[in-house]
């Protein structure tokens, strides 16, 4: 049923009861015998009262309303204002340390397998590229690593500064070992902290000398000889000339002898080994009275003349 059409039929109903109840006691006929007035208003409560009851008893049940919260009010947010940071100047760049490297290197002088003999003092020079990022000042040395010194200093100094690209001629002074075979001396530059560079990808290979020693062949002495080394006699005489030669190895010796009346021709000599020969006579014929004079030329491998000059007087008889 509707509660809102069952609201108004009680209240119809409460009404009609009340007036009835009043009338009731006016109408003629009626004694008004009862004398306790709140008889008649508990007449009445009693019989709003079954009339309430049934109602409720008949009523469908009402629903109870759930009332529903009201959406509470959230804050007004306030965004705060960006804050603009002063900008973070950038920390300095690390600068690089210096790199120190050799790039290209040139023999001046005694390039590889240069034969030098025995005890032979020379120079060897290299010209070298500064190749690095770093000036090589004049403190910088050459310095010997390893291998054959071959009388050598341990250490030099450049003597100057060489910047990146520039080139410098640097020469040490050696002396060949007395015994034949091949020499190699290997050599770097030293900063002057004490670090050594040198050539390749990493700076840490050396550059070397290298020179082959040999007893070279060659002839150290030559001197002549006249047999007989004076005349008296009928002439035109023969003098015989001969000459001791000397050489350092095996090899073949041309020569030829310088007399007053020319020069002789060309003459070889073989060597199986170090030492001295003779050679074949010469004869010089002498036509008439006079003194000669006689040397000896080394033409190969010297290309020398000898300084032992000999003085043979002839004196010619009827």
């Amino acid at each position: 049923m509707n509660m809102g059409k069952t609201s108004g039929y009680v209240t119809i109903v409460i009404f009609l009861v009340i007036s009835m109840v009043f009338s009731a006691c006016n109408f003629p006929g009626v004694a008004n015998n009862a004398t306790d007035p709140n008889a008649d208003q508990t007449a009445i409560a009693l019989t709003v009262v079954a009339l309430q009851t049934q109602l409720a008893v008949n009523a469908t049940p009402a629903v109870a309303m759930v009332s529903t919260p009201s959406q509470m009010e959230l804050p007004t947010v306030t965004i705060a204002p960006t804050i603009t940071l002063p900008p973070v100047p950038p920390l300095p760049s690390e600068t690089p340390l210096p790199t120190y490297k050799v790039g290209t290197v040139v023999d001046v002088t005694y390039i590889d397998f240069t034969v030098v003999k025995p005890g032979e003092t020379f120079k060897k020079t290299w010209r070298l590229k500064n190749s690095g990022s770093g000036t090589w000042n004049s403190n910088f040395k050459i310095v010997f690593i390893s291998g054959d010194a071959m009388g050598g200093p341990a250490s030099k100094v450049i003597g100057q500064s060489i910047a990146p690209g520039q080139t410098i001629d640097i020469s040490v002074d050696l002396t060949a070992p007395a015994t034949p075979k091949i020499y190699q001396g290997n050599w770097m530059l030293q900063t002057d902290g004490g670090v050594n560079f040198g050539i390749g990808a990493n700076a840490n290979a050396a550059f070397w000398v290298k020179v082959k020693v040999e007893q070279m062949f060659a002839v150290t002495n030559a001197v002549p000889v006249a047999v007989p080394p004076l005349w008296t006699g009928a002439c035109p005489f023969p003098i015989v000339l001969t000459a001791n030669i000397t050489t350092t190895a095996p090899g073949k010796v041309t020569y030829f002898f310088k007399t007053t009346l020319g020069n002789s021709p060309t003459f070889e000599l073989d060597f199986d080994a170090a030492g001295t020969k003779t050679t074949a006579g010469y004869p010089v014929v002498v036509p008439v009275t006079m003194a000669i004079t006689a040397s000896i030329y080394i033409d190969n491998p010297n290309h020398q003349d000898f300084p032992t000059v000999l003085t043979i007087p002839v004196t010619c008889t009827p």
